[in-house]
């Protein structure tokens, strides 16, 4: 009779490995990734001017190369944030604070959402966590 030797079984050790290693990737990875915007070269304000497509109070974010192409945006109160996805990955936009849960945002579809309330809204890509954003309402 053939016995099996292990501690824990392989379905659990993988789960775990693998959620070990999202979890490690955000700790370790370096504070500006989560900070912010960071550049890759060339002029930033380009990027800034293509990506604010819309009007101040209902901007266009555009989702490309899995980033926001605005990392932070501020709005009025009333106003509609727009994301629109340009990439050939299924992504969402969801709040940190659970204020908005985008479902899955297929390519070239998009997700509209309108703040009725001041206030700082953190928001992510639940399938790809780094990805991150702020919409400020004032």
């Amino acid at each position: 009779m053939k016995t099996q030797h292990r501690l824990f079984p392989t379905g659990v050790v993988w789960k775990s490995a693998t959620i070990g290693a999202a979890l490690f990737g955000l700790v370790a990875s370096p504070g500006g990734v989560m900070a912010g915007p960071h550049h890759d070269g060339g002029d930033a304000t380009v990027g800034v001017i293509a990506a604010a497509s819309g009007s101040p109070s209902s901007p266009r974010i555009e989702i490309a190369k899995h980033k926001f192409s605005l990392p932070t945006v501020t709005v009025p109160i009333g106003g509609t944030v727009t994301w629109v996805n340009h990439d050939e990955d299924v992504h969402t936009v969801v709040s940190t604070a659970g204020a908005f849960r985008s479902p899955g945002i297929e390519t070239d579809e998009t997700y509209a959402y309108k703040f009725t309330k001041p206030g700082v809204y953190q928001y992510f890509c639940t399938l790809h966590p780094l990805m991150v954003g702020k919409v400020v309402v004032k």
